[in-house]
């Protein structure tokens, strides 16, 4: 996955979707992250210095009406940039840590492919 954003801006949030692979109950899913601490770290890719490091992210509903006429709601997982965040242009990689509150451990997303930030020299 790819996100640009340019340097000294606070938005675009960045925001990801979680993929229903089939395999997982993604209802449960759905009802435990609601219960969860969620933390982005983003990671230079170069030096591999952390440039964010478990800053706080959060859950947006992706549909506000999606719940409504029976379809199951969905969320993405959302991180709201900070003006510190993209003062330093470059190429980063970012991932969400997801601590389960029920005791079931913690997931680390994306899982299969990485997200890549590119922070631009307006």
């Amino acid at each position: 996955m790819e996100f640009f954003i340019n340097k000294n801006s606070t938005l675009p949030n960045l925001k990801m979707e979680l993929i229903n692979d089939g395999r997982n109950d993604f209802r449960k899913f759905y009802e435990k992250i609601q219960n969860a601490i969620i933390e982005f770290n983003m990671y230079d890719v170069k030096t591999n210095l952390k440039r964010i490091a478990k800053s706080s992210a959060g859950i947006e509903l992706k549909c506000e009406t999606c719940d409504i006429g029976g379809d199951e709601p969905q969320y993405y997982i959302v991180y709201e940039w900070e003006g510190r965040d993209t003062i330093k242009p470059g190429r980063y990689n970012g991932e969400f840590i997801i601590t389960f509150l029920d005791g079931t451990g913690t997931l680390i997303a994306p899982i299969r492919d990485k997200l890549f930030i590119t922070i631009l020299d307006n």
